[in-house]
């Protein structure tokens, strides 16, 4: 009873946050309503004794989201590294429930995952100013936990993948397209919905008996 009220207040918060407040500046119902989506999945996770590897990740994940829902660059890099940390931890999490990686099964993922990364060299990192180095460490926990999404497949893959999405859409807005932009209301509700299904299919996967 008690998760399935969490499970709904998620939802709630994520729908309001994505179809009303995703695109406008800060404010304090849009740090609520992006903080309470996956924050209250941290008591589901509690609740259903979910690995503590993806309860920690769940929860730096909503740190970073609460960071990130506010303006300015200090804020932006507490939230960067917030999510470099869930990443970390995704990783762990991933790596344990492959065991030993075969070299040869996962080459073409990574390799994939390789090009990515390195693209990121002319598209994005020339336009990161000051943010290049962190930016740059991302990409890479961010590309080695997708390559390692890709040996477990399912839920887990399409929930890894929807989060890379995520990212590069949030770095195409935040980098790359002016303020003014046209479908700047678009990409904002887009990327927090491939976000947030990201994050709710990695959990599911893991949480579903």
């Amino acid at each position: 009873m008690i998760s399935s009220t969490l499970f709904f207040t998620s939802i709630t918060a994520a729908s309001l946050y994505g179809l009303f407040y995703s695109w406008r500046e800060a404010t304090n119902f849009k740090t609520l309503f992006k903080t309470l989506a996956l924050g209250v999945i941290i008591g589901v996770c509690l609740i259903k004794e979910a690995p503590l590897v993806l309860t920690a990740a769940v929860a730096f994940s909503a740190l970073g989201d609460y960071a990130l829902a506010r303006d300015g660059d200090k804020r932006f890099l507490v939230g960067l590294c917030a999510f470099a940390l869930a990443h970390v931890l995704y990783i762990v999490l991933f790596w344990q429930s492959i065991g030993i990686v075969d070299p040869a099964r996962i080459a073409p993922a990574g390799a994939l995952m390789a090009i990515l990364a390195l693209s990121t060299r002319w598209w994005l990192l020339p336009y990161a100013g000051e943010l290049k180095a962190p930016v740059a460490i991302y990409v890479l926990l961010i590309s080695i936990m997708g390559a390692l999404a890709t040996q477990i497949g399912g839920v887990v893959l399409m929930g890894a993948f929807a989060f890379i999405i995520s990212d590069i859409l949030l770095s195409l807005e935040l980098f790359r397209l002016p303020k003014d932009n046209p479908f700047k209301k678009a990409i904002s509700v887009a990327l927090w919905f491939f976000y947030y299904g990201g994050q709710m299919s990695i959990v599911f996967a893991y949480l579903a008996p």
